[in-house]
Order: structure tokens, then C-alpha cells, then sequence
């Protein structure tokens, strides 16, 4: 009986030791990583981060500012026939180079002409067109022309109609003006009717003067007419 206790003691104590070496392997075992989180970063749409290649574009662009007639008052008064407006007294229409109008080269039923509107646009009428330069009788010559006194003839004249002056300046070949001087200047006027626009250009320089004349014109119901009046 004592043998077979003391072997149970034995048993028991071998038992109780190595549980304990069990107990203290798992205590000194370091804890184990957390595992990564592997799912992507979440990016709000309402604040995307800085692309450092996409810079603002910081160009501007100029307005885009159209020409109408339709502020420009209609008038009732009579404006005579094509081209409407006669040369200054002392001076006559003619065909460039020539001492008499030739009006096949200067006439034309129907045609475009660049009117300057404004110091850089120009605007395109399509019509029945004359282009003549503006002769001095006295001195047998389209050279040295009195240009305030041209001028002021076409305003004048221009004004009585009930028509308006819509540029006064240079125009270089590109449409695009520059500094003036009052011996070289271009001027456009509009006489507007119901059914018609009547166009003038003042082209002068130390070299001479030229005149354009456009006769825009309308149905009653203000269609263009692709034709003469």
C-alpha cells in the first residue's frame, strides 16, 4: 500500500509540474501582430486630394460683343437715290485713277464690303455697293483733299437724313485700329429706313478720300433681300 501511494504521490506532483510549464510558455509568448488593414483609403469627394499636375487655367478671354442696327433709329425722311448723298460743292465722284466715273469698276449690284463699327471690329453688309474716290475740280486731282471740310459735309449731310455716325478712326488691313490723326481717318455712317439700310464709309488721307456706299435691303418684315431694292 505504501509503495502504491507514494507512486500516485509521484504521479501527481509530475503532472501538477509540467501543467505549470505549460501555463508559463503561454504567459512569456509575446502577443500576436494585429493583423493590417488591407482595405483602401477612403477619400472624400467633396475634398479630392491636390493633383500637383492640373494647374487652373487662369487665360481670359475676351467678350464677344456683336453689332446691331436695331438701336439705331428708324427715320421717315427722304433720302433720295442711290448713292444718296452728293460729293461737296468743288468736287465730284470718280472712279480711282480715272476723272469720270466708270461704274464697271466701281459698281457693283450686289456685294460685300468690311465696314469698321467699332476700334477692332468690322462689320460685313451685303448690297448694292459704290466705290469712288472724291475728285477736286479746282485742282484736277483726288490728291490733298480739304478733309475737315469732306467730313464735315458728310456728317452734316449724313445727320439731316436722320442717320448716325457709328466709327471715327484708322483701320489698319487686319481690322484692327491704332492711333489717329484727323488727316487720316475712316468714318462710317447708317441711314436706317423701314425697308432699307443705307451705308457710307469716309476712307481720307493725305492722299486722297474715298467714299463707299451700301444700300442694305428689307422686306417690310425686316428679311434681308439678298438682291437690289
Amino acid at each position: 500500500m505504501n509503495a502504491k501511494l507514494r507512486f500516485l504521490t509521484i504521479l501527481s506532483l509530475v503532472m501538477l509540474a509540467s501543467a505549470c510549464g505549460k501555463d508559463d510558455n503561454e504567459k512569456s509568448s509575446p502577443p500576436a501582430a494585429p493583423e493590417a488593414n488591407l482595405s483602401p483609403q477612403t477619400v472624400h469627394e467633396s475634398n479630392p486630394a491636390p493633383d500637383p499636375e492640373i494647374k487652373p487655367d487662369s487665360r481670359t478671354v475676351p467678350p464677344i460683343i456683336p453689332f446691331s442696327t436695331s438701336a439705331i433709329p428708324v427715320t421717315d425722311k427722304d433720302i433720295g437715290e442711290f448713292p444718296f448723298i452728293l460729293p461737296p460743292k468743288g468736287y465730284r465722284y470718280v472712279t480711282d485713277t480715272l476723272t469720270t466715273i466708270d461704274e464697271n469698276i466701281s459698281l457693283r449690284d450686289i456685294s460685300l464690303h468690311h465696314y469698321p463699327v467699332g476700334s477692332d471690329r468690322l462689320y460685313t453688309v451685303k448690297g448694292k455697293i459704290l466705290k469712288v474716290r472724291i475728285y477736286n475740280e479746282k485742282l484736277k486731282s483726288t490728291n490733298d483733299p480739304d478733309v475737315s471740310l469732306i467730313h464735315r459735309h458728310y456728317e452734316k449731310a449724313v445727320t439731316a437724313a436722320g442717320g448716325v455716325k457709328v466709327y471715327d478712326g484708322e483701320v489698319k488691313p487686319d481690322g484692327i485700329s491704332k492711333a489717329t490723326s484727323k488727316n487720316n481717318l475712316q468714318r462710317t455712317y447708317i441711314i436706317r429706313k423701314t425697308d432699307t439700310e443705307a451705308w457710307f464709309e469716309i476712307d481720307c488721307s493725305v492722299s486722297g478720300c474715298a467714299l463707299i456706299v451700301t444700300q442694305k435691303c428689307r422686306t417690310d418684315q425686316g428679311a434681308e433681300i439678298d438682291r437690289p431694292c
